[in-house]
């Protein structure tokens, strides 16, 4: 065989993650209503165009070359500056490592803290490639369900615990719920990551993967988890709050108050390089610079989200109308795939729940041209109709 027993398994089991984006640039006859990648349709704030022409037109010096391997100074104190701001706590550029989007900030932590064999534990319904880059890096992923509200079960988590876990990824708002887990939820699990790492006499990290902390709704607060956890590492990306997830930035930061933070900032720009990222795309690092509190206007995704949410509730399907992402996460009243399979039938392309640790859900991506989700309805319509 040419490529390993591993790879070959993965691309099995995940052919239809694939094909998510081999399909962007197909040109079928057939007019087809995609909500399977969360690809939003939605442009860049004007603000971000205008800093990428200031950039691109005044060439700074070294613009096409690497920048130092944790990022340019310049992004880092930026993102830092922010961080402080929001957060209440002493980010300085030290803390901080310009990345390739928040995948690559994932995988940075994980190649930086995970010895073979150590577990990580994720929650479903997930982000589907949490497995992969746990498993790049020799871990072990061990997922616990939430409850059926995609609340978090902090006792099922507590019982997952052992002297072989090394972090939980805490990914809020929710990919591919919108659920977001509520402060005293977090302080639970806080309190029992405390007592177990004490009990088996090591840390366990909280890896918080931000993708989605700037899209929230209805004027909700997300709960600080800085000031809740101190063995926390942040995984952060401007894909979505800027609408550019082509570009491929992002950052790692270290709370300033974990004991021995300075030397895991280190490990982390250590893992930026062997990783082969070197450093983070240059031109998007000079533009997030001036960029920093900028985002898309939410007021787009919401008014989707209600539009989307309200015609499936009245066709019958049960959902709960998400608090931030953007996406739904719907009931089928048969078997996911063979719901799924009937949709595309009516041109309509979603996601079935069972690929993201949830059988019995769809994942539907919102973050599209209002007329796309217009025209899909009558499909969504007459497949729950079929089944009801």
């Amino acid at each position: 065989m040419l490529i390993s027993n591993k790879v070959k398994a993965g691309l099995e089991a995940s052919a239809w993650a694939i094909r998510m984006f081999d399909d962007l640039s197909r040109d079928d006859a057939k007019e087809t209503f995609d909500f399977r990648l969360g690809n939003p349709e939605i442009p860049p704030p004007a603000l971000f165009f205008e800093e990428l022409k200031k950039a691109v037109n005044n060439s700074p010096e070294g613009l096409h070359q690497y920048s130092p391997l944790g990022g340019h100074t310049r992004a880092r104190d930026a993102v830092a500056n922010t961080l402080t701001k929001k957060k209440g706590l002493p980010f300085t550029a030290r803390h901080v490592v310009m990345t390739s989007g928040g995948a690559g900030a994932l995988n940075i932590i994980l190649k930086a803290i995970l010895n073979p064999g150590d577990e990580v534990l994720v929650l479903a319904p997930l982000y589907l490639e949490y497995p992969y880059y746990i498993e790049n890096h020799g871990g072990v992923c061990l997922t616990v369900e939430t409850n059926e509200d995609f609340t978090l079960n902090v006792d099922a988590i507590a019982a997952r615990l052992s002297p072989r876990t090394k972090a939980i990824i805490v990914n809020s708002p929710n990919n591919p719920t919108g659920a977001i887990y509520s402060e005293a939820s977090l302080k639970s699990l806080a309190k029992r990551l405390e007592e177990r790492g004490r009990k088996f006499g090591s840390t366990i990290f909280l890896i918080y993967d931000a993708a989605y902390e700037d899209i929230v709704y209805d004027g909700v607060q997300l709960p600080e988890i800085f000031k809740i956890y101190k063995n926390t590492i942040l995984a952060a990306s401007f894909s979505k709050p800027l609408s550019i997830p082509g570009e491929r930035i992002g950052y790692a930061a270290v709370h300033p108050e974990m004991d021995n933070a300075e030397e895991l900032a280190d490990a982390l720009t250590f893992t930026n390089r062997v990783l082969g990222y070197l450093s983070a795309p240059v031109l998007m690092q000079h533009v997030i610079t001036h960029l920093q509190g900028v985002r898309v206007n939410l007021a787009e995704y919401q008014e989707r989200r209600d539009m989307f949410y309200d015609a499936l509730k009245s066709f019958g399907y049960s959902l709960l109308r998400p608090q931030g992402a953007y996406y739904l996460f719907p009931k089928t009243p048969v078997n996911d795939v063979t719901f799924m399979q009937e949709l595309a039938k009516e041109g309509v392309l979603v996601n079935p729940g069972s690929s993201l640790g949830r059988s019995g859900y769809l994942r539907i991506a919102f973050c599209k041209k209002k007329e796309t989700i217009q025209k899909s309805l009558p499909g969504f319509k007459k497949v729950m109709d079929l089944f009801r």
